[in-house]
């Protein structure tokens, strides 16, 4: 549409699908954001007015203060005596404990919306809920494991280190398990949050962030592979 599209050109349109609806006969509403996963949910909060009909809490989940999106709105005192925000710092031993939220089906509906592990713990947690209670935004992943993949190795240059990224394991989680902090929030090459200098090596684009002209030198690490047995980081 860039390239080719000019002033005056017909273009087909339709009417917008919403697939993450917010339910208005539900009893009440428990939202939980991961990340980048607060725009859709943030969306249906104000859609509720400062006088909503039914009661409701969120659930926003982040590594740290500096990466929680829309903080400020949330602190409004409309909202705020609504919201919990969590950081972990990355750290899976300091991740909220949703249970005690989730432990009992009380009418509710649930939606969530975040990065893949968040949304399986979720699921996992809400088994005995009424799946028409348990409402899921999924990031159109591009991490997903594909028949060609293969093992590959990533070397930090200033780090001064080399690691191996196994089948079926991201860049970033692979600098995670060995100590190295990386910025990131979708963990679904949408966002941009994990943009890494690539200085060497042919990498296997999954992202739907970078430009062409940004291909031969950046990397979104919590998605894209590897085409040649190496990657140099400047990391």
């Amino acid at each position: 549409m860039h390239d080719q599209a000019r002033a005056g050109d017909m273009l087909a349109t339709s009417a917008p699908d919403n697939a993450f609806p917010l339910v208005d006969s539900a009893k009440g509403h428990v939202f939980i954001a991961g990340g980048i996963g607060i725009t859709p949910i943030l969306s249906m909060i104000r859609s509720l007015g400062d006088a909503a009909a039914v009661p409701w809490q969120l659930h926003y989940l982040t590594r740290s203060p500096e990466s929680t999106a829309f903080a400020d709105v949330l602190r409004d005192p409309a909202l705020a005596r609504h919201v919990h925000i969590h950081h972990d710092q990355g750290d899976p031993a300091r991740s909220f404990d949703l249970w005690p939220t989730l432990e009992k089906p009380n009418g509710a509906h649930v939606y969530c919306c975040g990065p893949r592990p968040l949304m399986e713990s979720v699921r996992d947690m809400t088994g005995h809920w009424s799946p028409r209670n348990v409402h899921f935004e999924s990031f159109n992943e591009g991490g997903g494991v594909q028949p060609d993949d293969q093992p590959f190795h990533v070397r930090l240059a200033r780090a001064q280190v080399s690691l191996q990224v196994p089948v079926g394991q991201s860049i970033l989680a692979t600098l995670r398990e060995h100590g190295h902090g990386v910025p990131s929030s979708c963990e679904s090459g949408t966002c941009g949050s994990c943009r890494t200098t690539l200085l060497a090596g042919e990498a296997d684009h999954r992202d739907m962030v970078l430009m062409p002209e940004e291909t031969c030198s950046q990397i979104m690490i919590c998605v894209s592979r590897a085409k040649s047995p190496e990657l140099v980081l400047d990391l």
